[in-house]
């Protein structure tokens, strides 16, 4: 779980430049016996069903095998939205009080697959400049698009191609010069 605290307006000026946003996601997905689940802030391109949910608004995205790509949007942020949703599921509990209610479709247990284990893109802001660390980024993380921002002289950033968070990781620590990465999602 990582929240959005460390997301800076610098963040948001990359995203911008590379036609991107950033939202807080709640993700999970099966891979093959397991199950991959994670929260965090991720970079989302124009074609992603999520990218244009704003304000109060919420969204559930799922992509079935048989349904293929569907997705639930609503309000569900904000002081009224939240109460309403508080109050149906204190009511929906009361309703069903001192039952259990299914809602596992197989019997079967997924395991959690490490977070090392995982697999995508990394938006890398890098301080200094491109001149002077491309070779060593290059080199490290493989082919990726560097972004720069005008006004922004002193730093860089690096949209790497597909990874274990593992492999991230690892090669992170050659380069304190890394300021923030975000993960991105396809």
């Amino acid at each position: 779980t990582e929240g959005i605290t460390k997301v800076s307006r610098k963040d948001m000026m990359y995203a911008k430049e590379m036609g991107m946003t950033i939202k807080l996601l709640a993700s999970s997905k099966r891979h093959n016996n397991h199950l991959h689940a994670i929260v965090s802030p991720a970079l989302l391109g124009k074609e992603h069903p999520l990218y244009n949910v704003d304000d109060v608004f919420n969204a559930v995205f799922v992509r079935g095998n048989v349904l293929g790509d569907a997705m639930f949007y609503g309000s569900g942020a904000g002081k009224l939205p939240t109460a309403s949703a508080v109050v149906a599921d204190v009511v929906d509990e009361a309703k069903h009080l001192h039952r259990n209610i299914m809602t596992m479709w197989k019997s079967e247990k997924l395991e959690l697959l490490p977070i090392e284990d995982t697999s995508r893109r990394f938006f890398i802001r890098f301080s200094g400049t491109l001149q002077e660390l491309k070779e060593r980024v290059e080199s490290c993380f493989g082919p990726g698009k560097a972004v720069q921002i005008p006004e922004l002289t002193d730093e860089f950033g690096y949209m790497t191609e597909s990874m274990t968070e593992g492999e991230y990781r690892r090669k992170a620590e050659a380069f304190p010069e890394i300021i923030h990465v975000i993960r991105a999602e396809d």
